[in-house]
């Protein structure tokens, strides 16, 4: 059984490259960082499955973007499982009826022409505060590598996801929520509400700074990170 282990939820089409900063950080500081590797399913709830199997004692868990979605969801279905959780860049909000039509146009649209192609145009645009051309780049060789199947079914997944932030009410355990002040996609406004939410939470809002917050402020993300694990224990 791994010594220290800390789970961490990717986004959208990201993989173990999105964390590599927050890795090397964890582990120099003496963690067991396990990256789970989110791909083809098709719902919240089967991502939740898959993550549960995974996991081989409560741990600290980390969640990013669409990784902080599934957190909640397991944290309704298994809080168990759970000793303490950061949500970066994320939301408890069910998604909006209209958003399915969008995602499958975008679907139909990487069918037709390519992933980078719709990543270039609807998505990159809403990413980062300051654009980089190596954070580009790296988020559309992630994409690539998980491919259009991921593409198809992770979207579909975020059209079943349920509001939790009577899960954040309730719940017990120690939260932290991180988001970037300029995130147009988890607002700033989302993060307030969840931390107002959940008695027992923390609140950072980054200044100069997006929805990918893990590539735009990474060595500040390992700092917190590092800071809440050590609270947390």
């Amino acid at each position: 059984m791994a010594k220290n282990p800390v789970y961490i939820l990717p986004g959208t089409l990201c993989n173990h490259r999105m964390f590599e900063m927050q890795v090397n950080a964890l582990q120099t500081a003496g963690y067991t960082p396990h990256i789970i590797p989110i791909s083809e399913q098709e719902t919240i709830a089967e991502m939740v499955e898959f993550t549960k199997e995974l996991i081989e004692k409560p741990a600290p868990i980390i969640g990013f973007s669409m990784g902080g979605i599934i957190a909640l969801a397991l944290l309704k279905s298994n809080p168990e499982l759970i000793d303490s959780l950061c949500l970066i860049s994320s939301n408890c909000l069910a998604d909006k009826p209209e958003r399915l039509a969008i995602r499958l146009k975008q679907i139909h649209q990487a069918q037709q022409t390519s992933l980078t192609d719709v990543l270039n145009k609807d998505f990159l645009p809403h990413y980062f505060y300051q654009s980089k051309h190596t954070d580009s780049q790296l988020v559309l060789n992630m994409a690539n590598e998980l491919g259009l199947n991921a593409f198809s079914a992770q979207l579909h997944a975020l059209a079943t996801r349920e509001d939790t932030l009577k899960v954040i009410e309730k719940t017990d355990k120690k939260l932290l929520f991180i988001g970037g002040e300029q995130d147009p996609l988890c607002a700033s406004d989302v993060q307030k509400m969840m931390h107002s939410a959940c008695p027992n939470s923390d609140l950072i809002l980054l200044g100069q700074c997006g929805h990918f917050v893990p590539l735009e402020r990474s060595n500040t993300l390992n700092t917190l990170l590092l800071d809440w694990l050590g609270a947390a224990q």
